[in-house]
């Protein structure tokens, strides 16, 4: 295993945490409309935005528990890596599900714009409700509840889709509550 740039240190610590809560602000200031969700008791930030095209390698599988969704996620991404390599330009590894069937998960990493082949998938551009989630993956569905009672606070109309994506989780934190994972509900 490389060693760890200074970068990474930083990254890897509490002050790394202030640094992605910084990054969130002028992802706020750049993205869209900042809104601050009051549903829990510490304020959420929560914006919409449009969601970039973008071409993914991945595949759908049909998964209730963490640890394979987490399995699943890891040699998905490593088989399209493999395969293609990796748009480090895109946020990298995320999945997709609908509120009706959210055990049949579409589990993808980004990859090259020129890839091609059966396990190939372009996401269109859409518009998107999200917030950044801080803790363990076991509370992202009540996450996702305080997305949904804010959509309908505020008359949004969603699609039913929602994809998570997985900025800092078991690669670098043994902490649960270091996870951080964007919430994104697409827009209709």
């Amino acid at each position: 295993m490389a060693a760890l740039t200074d970068a990474d240190k930083v990254l890897r610590n509490d002050t790394g945490l202030a640094i992605v809560e910084k990054l969130e602000d002028i992802a706020d200031a750049l993205g869209g409309e900042s809104i601050i969700d009051d549903t829990t008791s510490s304020s959420t930030k929560t914006w919409s935005s449009q969601l970039e095209s973008t071409i993914v390698g991945g595949s759908t599988y049909n998964s209730s528990s963490i640890a394979d969704k987490t399995n699943l996620l890891r040699d998905t991404a490593l088989e399209a890596m493999r395969l293609h390599g990796t748009d480090t330009t895109r946020r990298m590894y995320f999945t997709e599900y609908s509120a009706n069937a959210p055990q049949d998960i579409f589990y993808c990493v980004a990859v090259p714009s020129k890839s091609e082949g059966e396990y190939i998938k372009h996401l269109p551009e859409l518009k998107a409700l999200s917030f950044f989630h801080h803790g363990a993956y076991e509370e992202i569905p009540e996450a996702r509840k305080r997305l949904l009672s804010y959509a309908e606070e505020n008359n949004l109309t969603l699609t039913g889709v929602f994809r998570n994506i997985y900025l800092e989780g078991p690669p670098q934190h043994k902490d649960k509550s270091k996870f951080i994972t964007q919430i994104i509900a697409i827009i209709e």
